[in-house]
């Protein structure tokens, strides 16, 4: 058993993230006589399980729903938040590389936006300055 301060020392968390875990139910320590938290084994690969989870960007209330589940569907949680993941990563993939061609090529002047307007829409206008040489 693990009293607070070592696993402070151990996670890197503060005493007010540990208890705020513990108030939300999601690592629930043993108590002492004195209400002193106490973490065994099981809390600790509890609390190791949730600081994986928020890495991965998972919300609270997520990890919450995560810990209770089983290998399984924690295993397919996981597979939907790698997808979420890869579909982020390419929009922002999009965005970096429309960001380097504006850079490059400047944002387009008054003429030129009346001018492309008038024969197409928004998003055809957007690709056409993404797809610039």
């Amino acid at each position: 058993m693990k009293k607070i301060k070592d696993v402070i020392k151990i996670t890197g968390l503060s005493r007010r993230t540990l208890q705020y875990y513990d108030e939300q139910g999601l690592v629930q320590p043993k108590r002492t006589k004195e209400n002193y938290r106490l973490y065994g084994g099981d809390e600790l690969q509890r609390l190791w399980k949730l600081l994986i989870y928020k890495e991965m960007g998972f919300q609270l209330g997520e990890i919450a729903v995560l810990l209770e589940k089983s290998e399984e569907e924690t295993h397919w949680m996981l597979e939907e938040r790698l997808v979420c993941i890869k579909s982020q990563f390419e929009e922002l993939t999009r965005m970096y590389r429309f960001t380097e061609k504006i850079l490059e090529f400047g944002v387009p002047d008054e003429d030129f936006v009346k001018r492309i307007s008038k024969t197409t829409d928004y998003k055809t206008m957007v690709r056409y300055l993404a797809e610039r040489e």
